[in-house]
């Protein structure tokens, strides 16, 4: 509200400024957290951190900058009226936000939200986007309401959008209260968060250790009655190779042949089912391909059917335009130098119903998460230890849960060094482990078949802004022009 009060008379450089500016205030601290990553785990020092961060903060600055100069170039045209179009304008600009150069929706508005699942609830008809709508609605219409010199119609004009939101409130705490638990039988299900530090898990002494861990809190999971077990993206260090062919079942590598044996036993004796992250290696073209992969192993026989990461995290699991930033490439760490992307979005097959499986980053996107949620529930498999203990797996659990709520699924998220969770479809998180703990997580969901609107249809709503937004911002170019400002 206050920077939409100051776009009041100001000309386009100077919302241009502003906007700039808050964007670098915003970003800036919203992602601070990436300096301790490169800097810890990229190896890189702490000046060319902070001048990566940098870079990505202006970058995303440059889209607040673009609704401050277009809600100007508005507010000098049509008055304090124009403020009715701040939510249009900001949803578009969040929406290229998230599309553009791969897409990073990261911090979207509507997020704020999570913990509120009344208001969360309008994004099962027009995704995130719409929370967003909601709130910036929200601090438009109180700065119409306080700006001298704004007519009275103006000001009665800002009233509705409080009113809509208020009623979106009461609709959504309906939806809540209404919203049934899911079809068929109850889930028993476990994530298992080991807590392996991220410079200790590819370490090959380490392996023994880390899968012994694994086993010892799925065995105290299997004695409380989980079903269903969930290990973290990544979380053990075994890794296999898929032979060509078709129906080709995966099969350790060499010299993990024993650990993956002790985990293919544990699963047959215990007679339940695990969704596993591991690193899967296949020949493609003639060159071994390494890809971040999900697998699931039934009591009936090992590792068998495997989904593979389509989003993967730029500088972190691959290095886009490498020949260009070479100076880069030691920011890929792990197991293998490069990830290539999976490219089915197929959810994975278990007895209790399909699982919409998303590999850490994935679940920051709605369009992908919607693609993969016509499952009866949703899993994800993350890891986080690169965040240390920072705001960043506060940050991953909030969009997860906004995904939860969009699609109106249950979600099971086992991370290694937290924050797993159970989410219910109206996005209440049920349980969450506390961060850095070793821990197992256990609750009860649901498989659902029913299909929200956002599901259905996408980002409607979202495209609409981006459209009015783009004419809006056509009209700016031919204000400042007519001023030569």
């Amino acid at each position: 509200m206050p920077l939409l009060l100051a776009l009041r008379g100001a000309g386009s450089r100077d919302a241009a400024r502003m906007g700039f500016l808050t964007g670098l205030v915003f970003f800036g601290g919203l992602l601070s957290w990436l300096i301790g990553v490169m800097v810890r785990y990229g190896g890189l020092p702490h000046v060319v951190g902070g001048a990566i961060l940098l870079l990505l903060v202006a970058y995303l600055a440059i889209y607040v900058m673009l609704f401050t100069a277009i809600l100007a170039a508005g507010l000098a045209r049509s008055g304090p009226v124009a403020y009715l179009a701040a939510p249009f304008v900001w949803v578009g600009l969040e929406l290229l936000r998230g599309r553009l150069l791969t897409g990073f929706p990261w911090g979207v508005l509507g997020a704020t939200q999570w913990r509120h699942a009344a208001i969360l609830q309008a994004s099962s008809i027009g995704g995130v986007a719409l929370v967003s709508g909601m709130v910036v609605a929200v601090n438009a219409a109180l700065a119409l309401l306080v700006t001298r010199g704004a007519r009275r119609a103006e000001r009665l004009a800002g009233i509705v959008p409080l009113a809509l939101v208020g009623v979106a409130a009461l609709w959504g705490r309906g939806v809540v209260a209404r919203l049934p638990q899911g079809d068929g039988e109850s889930i028993r299900v476990a994530a298992i968060q080991a807590n392996v530090p991220q410079d200790r898990k590819w370490h090959p002494e380490e392996e023994d250790g880390i899968v012994t861990r694994l086993l010892d809190l799925s065995g105290r999971a299997t004695r409380d009655g989980a079903r269903l077990l969930l290990w973290p993206e990544s979380s053990s260090p075994l890794s296999y190779y898929r032979p060509a062919g078709e129906g080709a079942l995966p099969m350790p590598l060499e010299p993990q042949r024993a650990e993956a044996e002790r985990v293919a036993t544990f699963v047959r004796e215990s007679g339940v089912t695990l969704v596993a992250g591991a690193v899967q290696y296949r020949q493609v073209g003639g060159r071994m391909r390494a890809y971040n992969s999900a697998f699931v192993s039934r009591p009936d026989g090992g590792p068998g059917e495997s989904y593979d990461k389509v989003h993967l995290v730029p500088f972190g699991e691959y290095v886009p335009l490498q020949r260009l930033l070479f100076f880069v490439n030691r920011m890929v760490q792990g197991a293998v130098a490069e990830f290539e992307a999976g490219e089915s979005l197929e959810p994975l097959h278990t007895p209790f119903g399909d699982a919409g499986t998303l590999i850490c980053y994935e679940v920051i996107f709605p369009g992908q998460v919607r693609r993969v949620a016509r499952a009866g529930f949703l899993v994800n498999l993350t890891n986080d230890a690169w965040f240390g203990h920072s705001a960043a797996p506060q940050q991953h659990l909030a969009l997860a849960v906004a995904r939860a709520a969009e699609n109106h699924r249950w979600m099971a998220r086992a991370a290694n060094t937290g924050i797993s969770a159970i989410v219910d479809p109206a996005g209440r998180v049920i349980d969450a482990t506390p961060l850095e703990v070793e821990r197992v997580l256990q609750g009860t969901i649901h498989a659902r078949a029913d299909v929200t609107p956002y599901a259905a249809h996408g980002d409607v709503f979202a495209w609409a802004c981006a459209i009015f937004a783009g004419f809006a911002g056509l009209g700016w170019r031919a204000w400042s022009r007519r001023r030569g400002d």
